[in-house]
């Protein structure tokens, strides 16, 4: 017997009645002198023992740290809005509300903080390359010049002809891959466009370009 189970209802049930009108409770292992009261009593007990289990459902629902199963997506929907912080696919509890707790105090905007949504979305395999950033994209040199990056023409750079956009090269699998993109949508400044490559990493080739974050 347990808090809150049939059996711990029965007893409290059975205490509440008048002392003489019906049989006092046996020991453990003895015969039972009530045995259609207990079996009364242990309906009311049932379902009381129900009503307990789930009083205490939701009271762990009420905080998101004590949250689990369908009550922690529906949080996310709560705090990103319907999909936009989804579960991948067979992800543990305990995964999804560490994610989810990360992107509540995330930084926003910086590549620094792209950079750290990425790796918490699995994205561990990435390059960003921001447009008009020499360090990424190298400089306009003339022909046969090798200084540095290399100019434009050199196979692992990319880029653009205006600012306010940027690349971004990953190599993760298909159920990861939508939430790479929800991550990049939530982190990136208004407005910034982002070009997005993925290379599923089952077929990747050991020479990925870039740096890893």
């Amino acid at each position: 017997m347990s808090t809150g189970d049939q059996s711990d209802f029965v007893r409290r049930l059975r205490g509440l009645l008048p002392r003489g009108w019906f049989p006092d409770p046996v020991a453990t292992g003895s015969t039972e002198q009530a045995p259609v009261l207990v079996g009364i009593l242990s309906g009311f007990g049932s379902a009381l023992a129900g009503a307990w289990t789930l009083l205490q459902q939701v009271r762990s629902s009420t905080r998101l740290s004590t949250s689990t199963g369908s009550v922690l997506d529906l949080a996310a929907n709560d705090l990103f809005g319907v999909g936009q912080f989804p579960r991948t696919s067979g992800e543990a509890d305990a995964s999804y509300l560490a994610r989810i707790e990360a992107a509540l105090i995330a930084k926003k905007n910086t590549r620094s903080a792209l950079s750290a949504a990425l790796t918490a979305a699995g994205a561990t395999q990435s390059q960003i390359v921001e447009c008009w950033n020499a360090a990424d994209c190298g400089a306009l040199l003339p022909a046969g010049a090798t200084r540095g990056l290399g100019g434009y023409g050199a196979s692992a750079l990319r880029y653009s002809g205006r600012p306010g956009q940027f690349f971004l090269e990953t190599a993760v699998t298909a159920d990861v891959l939508p939430i790479v993109r929800k991550s990049v949508v939530q982190t990136k400044a208004a407005g910034v466009v982002a070009w997005i490559r993925n290379i599923d990493p089952t077929v990747l080739k050991s020479d990925f370009g870039g740096d890893i974050l």
